[in-house]
C-alpha cells in the first residue's frame, strides 16, 4: 500500500514537471524541423550553424522555400549529418548557407543530443542509451539534462542585475562569452579538435558541390560590445587563419562587423544574437548578396 502510494505521489509530481519540460523553449528549439518533416516541400535554400545562424534567417517573407537546419551549439560535424539528412529536397541548384561563428573550429562536443533524437537517424547520433533514447519523446521529465535545461531558460529573467545581456550595454555578456570561448579553444588545441573541424567544414563544400547545390560561408552581425572582445586579431585566431588555410573557392559573405548592425541595439535580442527585426533585415541582406552573386 504504501509503494503504491508513493507512486502514486512521484506520478503526480512528474506530470506538470513533464509538461513544463515538453513546453520549454529548449525541448522545442528543433519544431520547425520537426514540421518540415511532417509536410516536406522542395526547397531554394538550408542553411546550418549554431544559435547565431538559428536566429540570423527568414527567407520565406521574400519568396524562397526555407529550412532552418541550425541548432544551439551545433557543431560542424552535425552540419555536415543535417545536410546529409535533409539535402534531398533542395532543388539542384539550390543554396546551401553555411554559418561559421567564434566556435565553429573549437565546438566539438553537442551539448544536447536530445535535439537530434526525432530529426537524425539514431545511427547518427553520438552514443546514447536506450533509456533516454525512448523516453525523451513521451516523458522527457526523466532525463535530468532536459529538465535542467528548461529550468535554466525559464528563470534567466530572474538572474542577477550584472549577468543580463544588456548591463553595461553589453560588455558584460560579451565578456563571460569570450572567457568562454577562450577557454574551450584552449582545450580545442589540446584535443587537435581545429583540425578535425576544418576537414568537417571542407567535406560540407565537397558534398554540397558533388550534389550540385551552390555553396556560401556566412558570418552573422554582432553588436559593438562584443567586438570590443572578438575583435580583429581574435578572430583572425579563431577562425579566419584556419579558413584561409582551407583556400575553399565559395564566397564568404562576412556580415560580422557589419556597420548597418554594429551600433543598432534594437536589431539585436543580446550583443551576438539578433531578434526578429535584425533577422529580417540580415536576410534581405544576404538575398541581395545571393542574387548579385546569381545563385538565386
Amino acid at each position: 500500500m504504501k509503494i503504491a502510494v508513493i507512486i502514486g505521489i512521484v506520478a503526480l509530481l512528474l506530470i506538470p514537471l513533464n509538461n513544463f519540460v515538453k513546453e520549454s523553449w529548449a525541448y522545442n528549439n528543433n519544431r520547425g524541423i520537426l514540421a518540415f518533416q511532417e509536410d516536406p516541400t522542395p526547397l531554394d535554400i538550408i542553411n546550418l550553424g549554431t544559435s547565431h545562424a538559428m536566429f540570423g534567417y527568414a527567407f520565406k517573407p521574400l519568396g524562397l522555400s526555407h529550412l532552418d537546419l541550425a541548432l544551439p551549439s551545433q557543431t560542424i560535424e552535425y552540419d555536415l549529418k543535417m545536410l546529409k539528412q535533409f539535402d534531398e529536397h533542395l532543388r539542384p541548384g539550390g543554396v546551401v548557407i553555411v554559418s561559421l561563428s567564434q566556435i565553429t573550429f573549437s565546438n566539438a562536443e553537442i551539448g544536447r543530443k536530445e535535439n537530434y533524437f526525432q530529426v537524425l537517424d539514431r545511427e547518427d547520433i553520438e552514443p546514447v542509451s536506450t533509456f533516454d533514447y525512448y523516453t525523451y519523446t513521451s516523458i522527457p521529465a526523466l532525463n535530468s539534462g532536459s529538465v535542467y535545461t528548461a529550468l535554466s531558460r525559464e528563470i534567466r529573467d530572474f538572474r542577477w542585475e550584472s549577468h543580463k545581456p544588456w548591463v553595461n550595454n553589453g560588455k558584460n555578456y560579451s565578456e563571460r562569452k569570450y572567457e568562454m570561448v577562450e577557454a574551450q579553444y584552449k582545450q580545442a588545441v589540446e584535443n587537435r579538435d581545429i583540425e578535425h573541424n576544418m576537414k568537417r567544414l571542407q567535406e560540407i563544400v565537397e558534398y554540397s558541390e558533388a550534389q550540385g547545390f551552390r555553396v556560401v560561408l556566412a558570418m552573422e552581425p554582432v553588436h559593438a560590445s562584443y567586438h570590443a572582445y572578438f575583435d580583429e586579431a581574435v578572430m583572425d585566431r579563431l577562425v579566419y587563419q584556419h579558413l584561409q588555410s582551407l583556400e575553399l573557392d565559395v564566397p564568404f559573405l562576412n556580415y560580422m562587423r557589419d556597420e548597418r548592425f554594429v551600433n543598432q541595439r534594437d536589431y539585436f535580442h543580446n550583443p551576438d544574437h539578433l531578434n526578429g527585426k535584425g533577422r529580417a533585415l540580415l536576410s534581405s541582406l544576404v538575398y541581395g548578396d545571393l542574387k548579385r552573386l546569381g545563385y538565386l
